[in-house]
């Protein structure tokens, strides 16, 4: 990455990127964004809040202008993202044109694979809610040379990890069961019965799970109370600890903050 030129904007209203949970200021902000978020930016990511910030924060009226009539004509919207790259003067030539082929090659891909990935780094970024939705609606995709049960295996794993970080647990049950199905691996097992220790009624279903030996069981168990351990020392418990050391107002301050962002990350996940 090569900075060309530090143009000054004076921002009052910056530009919120929601799933990243990240506010921009600049131009070279909204480049990075772009360059290193393809699979976020890629769909509809230029839209009318965008335009707005570009023409009246950014005082690029032009590039506003240019990008409103590409939007308008329904051509490649990656066209878009390519302008914003060229017209900021943050990247270089050398590097727009690799942005290029990066892009090209992700549209190349076969259908189903480029929605597993996009779903994949939306889970990387926390919006389990998000990639939900996506892996749900690849577990119906026809088989081909792609999809097979393999990559369906995969699908339905990653679909019951995102169930998981959202606390539904017998969701997150049967998706494992699914994967394992396809896959056939003991990782799969393996993590249905961790969902039993969050919701002890799972042990109720039957399934692979019920004819997991003794000694493997307890073995897992004996790795579910380390891990359960050293959450219970993890820094966002500490920092909460920490607070009720503090003066009353500070305190209440403090972890009203906590619980914000808890509450602002749990709902970006779920819609």
């Amino acid at each position: 990455m090569s900075l060309l030129l530090c143009r000054q904007e004076p921002v009052k209203c910056p530009y919120y990127v929601e799933a990243l949970d990240l506010h921009l200021y600049s131009s070279q902000e909204l480049c990075y964004v772009i360059y290193h978020h393809p699979f976020l930016v890629m769909e509809d990511f230029v839209d009318e809040g965008l335009l707005e910030f570009i023409r009246d924060e950014l005082n690029m009226g032009f590039l506003a202008g240019k990008l409103e009539k590409w939007k308008a004509s329904g051509e490649n919207p990656d066209e878009m993202l390519f302008s914003i790259l060229a017209e900021c003067f943050y990247y270089g030539p050398a590097e727009v044109n690799q942005y290029r082929q990066q892009v090209a090659a992700l549209r190349k891909k076969h259908p189903a694979e480029y929605k597993k990935e996009r779903a994949d780094y939306l889970f990387g970024i926390r919006q389990y809610g998000r990639a939900v939705e996506i892996y749900e609606g690849l577990t119906e995709s026809p088989k081909d040379q792609v999809v097979d049960d393999a990559f369906l295996g995969r699908v339905w794993n990653n679909l019951g990890a995102a169930y998981a970080r959202l606390f539904q647990t017998a969701k997150a049950y049967h998706a494992f069961e699914k994967a394992y199905g396809c896959l056939g691996e003991e990782a799969m097992v393996k993590r249905m019965y961790f969902l039993t220790r969050f919701n002890p009624q799972l042990e109720q279903l039957e399934g692979p799970l019920s004819a997991v030996k003794e000694e493997t069981r307890k073995a897992w168990e004996r790795e579910a109370d380390a891990a359960q351990e050293k959450a219970a020392q993890s820094r966002e418990i500490l920092k909460l600890e920490q607070l009720f050391g503090q003066e009353e107002e500070k305190r209440d301050a403090g972890a009203a903050e906590l619980v914000t962002r808890w509450k602002q990350e749990y709902r970006s996940s779920v819609f």
